[in-house]
């Protein structure tokens, strides 16, 4: 059980800032994700925790232990940080055994063949792989080889678990069950966990917190309800969710204490959503994020904003609905559950109504104001 501090971080690669004076405090036992797109930072930053990159700035503390500091010339080797971490790519030695592969990391302990035996059982019933010591790497498959890489990990009863993209590689079936064997491996062993993963639904799915990145930047730290909810800026919007959210941008201003949004082109969409006046000062250019689950379909009404179906996909449980307004309106994704759209068809025509949402300012980028919650 540890905790990690960042301290004003810096790596750059040339030219770039890849992490960009970072700071960042990791709870022990907490289960931290560092989450966004490719090149925002989050693997350098997993890098320079391990010791595998060498910042060019700042401190990284492990509990009191300072394991490197540029002003006081302090770089604590990988071995000796007392990390586990696993790769995208398994790095399993091709011609051992999974027995040998996991005791590998064990033979500084200078256990005995009864001992290590009885490890290497133990840690195989936790991963699922009891009877699989005597294989060799390639008659396995890519989810029992990405299980070989976490029983070798975790084998060595690391202070702190490091995942890089551990699940990139699998299936979505296979990702969905190593999700939860992850999290549940993370919980019995008590460990302190940062996991990096570009992928928005892993990362809700797995972590107490999440870090979202950008340009070596990180843009919120908060619960999976919280960044998904409540966006800080507009990046962490667009990027949190599957299916994307819709970002509507137009003007707004308050008329009777509710929110009346008017589009580029005219079209207005009101918003029953009091306690906005305080936080909306007069007409302000802005941006609407509305995720597709948080609209409502009435009857078409000359009144209302009307949409007509231009596509629906249904995914199962849930059904995806394209919208395109029938009066300059913006094109809108919705999403609703399967039985309400058992009887509705291509070019039907719908009043829609945000149910809640997020109001960004036009200019900064950053949330103003949240309505519906």
């Amino acid at each position: 059980m540890s905790t990690i501090t960042f301290k004003n971080i810096v790596k750059r690669f040339g030219d770039v800032r890849a992490v960009d004076s970072l700071n960042l405090e990791i709870k022990e036992q907490e289960f931290i994700t560092l989450l966004g797109p490719s090149g925002c930072g989050k693997t350098t930053t997993l890098r320079c925790l391990s010791g595998l990159e060498e910042p060019e700035e700042g401190e990284i503390f492990i509990d009191d232990r300072c394991v490197f500091s540029s002003t006081k010339f302090i770089n604590v080797p990988p071995g000796q940080r007392g990390l586990g971490l696993v790769f995208q790519n398994y790095a399993l030695w091709p011609h051992m055994k999974v027995g040998q592969n996991i005791s590998f990391g064990l033979r500084k302990n200078h256990l005995n063949q009864t001992q290590l035996k009885e490890r290497i059982d133990q840690i195989l019933k936790i991963v699922g792989l009891e009877g699989y010591e005597d294989r060799y790497p390639h008659e396995l498959s890519g989810g029992q080889q990405q299980r070989v890489a976490v029983a070798r990990m975790v084998v060595t009863e690391p202070q702190i678990f490091l995942f890089d993209e551990p699940l990139s590689n699998l299936d979505a079936k296979l990702r969905m069950k190593l999700r939860s064997e992850l999290k549940r491996l993370h919980i019995d062993l008590h460990a302190t966990t940062v996991y990096v993963t570009h992928d928005q639904i892993e990362a809700m799915a797995l972590s107490d917190k999440i870090v979202v990145m950008k340009d070596g930047v990180i843009q919120q730290i908060g619960s999976p309800s919280e960044v998904y909810h409540f966006p800080s800026n507009l990046f962490v919007a667009d990027f949190m969710g599957n299916p994307q959210s819709n970002l509507l941008r137009g003007k707004a201003h308050i008329v009777e204490g509710n929110l009346l949004f008017t589009n580029d082109r005219g079209a207005q969409l009101p918003i029953e959503a009091s306690l906005l006046s305080d936080a909306l000062k007069g007409e302000e250019d802005v941006v609407l994020n509305i995720r597709p689950e948080d609209f409502e379909l009435a009857p078409a009404d000359p009144k209302s904003l009307n949409y007509r179906v231009y596509t629906i996909q249904p995914t199962g449980s849930e059904v995806l609905l394209h919208l395109v307004s029938e009066q300059d309106g913006p094109e809108i994704l919705a999403k609703f559950p399967e039985e309400q759209c058992m009887n509705i068809a291509i070019e039907d025509v719908f009043a829609v109504q945000p149910k809640r949402g997020n109001v960004y300012s036009g200019t900064t980028e950053q949330l103003i104001c949240s309505f519906g919650f």
